[in-house]
């Protein structure tokens, strides 16, 4: 649910009335909902002002804009890397400015790519590659 309205509609709900009709004005259960999520009041003190619909709402919203559980870093094949390489990879996220959400969907991307390239090699099962750039394995 998404409430659109004006910084004037925003002032007057602060204020509790209208300038130019001089009237009250109370905010409808959503906008209200929507203005204290917006400025990181959470429900249970919501409710303490009475406005118990808002509330409802706001643990509603609480509920379905949390960020979803990440998974264990050792479900992924990035996960075995060694910390170096992960710094490479996450470096290179950083090269353009990039959200965390999507940061997260480029190395879903790479890894399941990763995790294609192993299926069609049949080497699912073989470990990854631990070797240090510029050093020689024999």
């Amino acid at each position: 649910m998404e409430v659109k309205f004006s910084g004037s509609r925003w002032r007057q709900i602060e204020r509790g009335y209208r300038r130019d009709s001089d009237s009250q004005v109370t905010a409808p259960h959503a906008t209200l909902a929507h203005m204290a999520w917006v400025v990181g009041i959470d429900s249970t003190r919501l409710a303490e002002t009475g406005r118990t619909q808002a509330a409802d709402i706001l643990r509603e919203l609480e509920r379905s804009k949390a960020p979803a559980p990440s998974p264990a870093p050792e479900a992924g094949p990035l996960a075995q890397l060694e910390e170096w390489q992960q710094k490479v990879i996450l470096n290179a996220l950083d090269e353009r400015p990039r959200s965390a959400q999507e940061k997260a969907l480029l190395l879903r991307t790479l890894a399941a790519q990763i995790e294609a390239e192993a299926a069609r090699q049949g080497a699912t099962d073989a470990p990854l590659a631990r070797e240090t750039p510029g050093r020689s394995t024999s």
